[in-house]
């Protein structure tokens, strides 16, 4: 079951309580000069910037040179064609681009002019086409490789700028163009291994007939072969809990007994149920010590459309996002009330700390040449960085020790409705409807 998205916002109200009042320090972290005045001295597309922000700035810039006004429009839509829409970028498949995290962030490059594919190590292409259907991915555009070697070389091949991916040997291979998509993890138990192999070899000797989806088997797969497995996967072994009533038949005697040892039998859901729970607990953004003499620490406090898991008892488990306008707003908010040096150990109001504040703040603008810090390169525009300062040599010390990790910051939020994406399908009916005028 895909859990709900929500929205998180604030409004611009000094008087609304609706705000960002303290950055916590947390154990367990989850993500003299004249100013600049930035003028269009050459006209290219900037990396992020969508066609519908680039083509009027350009136009105008052209005219202004003394262009006709068509003129203007064929050399803009010319130089977006051939500078930025042309920029490749493809994602692995399973727990990659079958995440919602995944989807997300490649809905975001569509937006922002990029031609987004798919290369997989499956075998085929069933279950990935309903997928890049939902994201307006052609099926042109869908590769099922059968190997991650012949992964890499049809990256590669293809002229990938791009490519996302939770296995650490393809991104090796691929140097910088691949991108590591998450922590993943393969410290299940040997007898998970075991449990899937004995499916796998039950299926080759029988066939699966009619159990299983897709996902199950590359599931078998990934499990018997030790692979690295991601929260998304990790959060489906655990919900297959419910299926144990049916765990204890006998191979052959339907379905349950086979899946059930597919998705690491007893001790994988088991495992799963334990370390989902270790990982949410341990996922915030970590911070880094910048300059340890001067006693400086640097880090993401938010991260632009990146879904973070809660569970509480109005919603339920769900994720929930902050989008780049909301963020600006925060951090505007918390600058105009003063609250650079509020700031608390592990969320609790009776552990405010003196001897920190906050004294250099920035929000990504690749646009404008404001880009995140060395290390998180992946963080969309609209994320949030900051560093503070630490006189206080007892917080000083839990930092080098280790026992802080990482910025967290608290505040209240009004809660959007649900984020859905709209399926290709009905962005192109409503195209369609505005083109013939006629109502969707």
């Amino acid at each position: 079951m895909e859990l709900p998205v929500y929205e998180l916002k604030i409004v611009e109200d000094l008087q609304d309580d609706a705000e960002v009042s303290f950055v916590a320090l947390v154990d367990k972290p989850a993500i003299m000069k004249d100013f600049h005045v930035f003028r269009e001295s050459f006209i290219e597309p900037s990396k992020g910037e969508h066609e519908n922000d680039f083509l009027p700035r350009c136009i105008k810039y052209v005219i202004d040179e003394g262009k006709e006004s068509e003129q203007a429009v064929a050399i803009c839509n010319s130089l977006w064609e051939q500078h930025f829409a042309g920029e490749k970028i493809s994602y692995d498949y399973d727990d990659t681009l079958s995440t919602e995290r995944g989807k997300q962030m490649a809905t975001n490059d569509i937006k922002n002019g990029a031609t987004v594919y798919i290369i997989s190590a499956r075998q085929d292409k069933e279950g990935m086409l309903t997928t890049a259907k939902e994201l307006g991915i052609p099926e042109s555009r869908v590769y099922a490789t059968g190997s991650n070697k012949a992964k890499v070389e049809k990256i590669i091949e293809l002229g990938i700028a791009k490519h996302h991916d939770n296995n650490a040997d393809v991104i090796k291979e691929l140097n910088k163009v691949g991108q590591k998509f998450a922590e993943t993890y393969n410290d299940y138990p040997q007898q998970a291994k075991e449990n899937a192999k004995i499916a796998l070899r039950w299926a080759e000797e029988n066939g699966w007939g009619e159990c299983g989806t897709p996902v199950g088997k590359a599931r078998a797969n990934q499990l018997a072969n030790g692979e690295n497995i991601s929260e998304d996967t990790i959060s489906r072994m655990a919900s297959f809990a419910r299926h144990k009533q049916n765990s204890q038949k006998e191979l052959g005697d339907g379905c349950g007994r086979l899946m059930w040892l597919a998705w690491g039998g007893d001790e994988g859901v088991e495992w799963a149920s334990r370390k989902l729970e270790q990982i949410r607990k341990e996922n915030f953004v970590k911070f880094e010590i910048t300059n340890e003499e001067q006693h400086i620490i640097s880090g993401p406090l938010m991260l632009a459309d990146t879904p973070i898991y809660r569970d509480n008892k109005k919603f339920g488990e769900h994720y929930v996002t902050f989008s780049p306008e909301t963020i600006k707003d925060i951090a505007i908010k918390f600058s105009k009330k003063g609250y650079q040096k509020n700031v608390n150990l592990m969320h609790d109001s009776n552990m405010q700390v003196d001897g920190l504040v906050m004294f250099e703040s920035f929000i990504v603008d690749k646009a404008r040449g404001i880009l995140p810090m060395a290390g998180y390169e992946d963080a969309k525009d609209g994320s949030w960085f900051g560093s503070f300062y630490v006189e206080n040599e007892q917080v000083w010390k839990l930092i080098k020790e280790g026992k802080v990790k990482g910025f967290s910051v608290e505040g209240y939020f009004d809660y959007a409705a649900p984020n859905k994406e709209e399926s290709y399908a009905e962005k192109k009916l409503k195209e369609l409807s505005a083109l013939l005028k006629v109502p969707f």
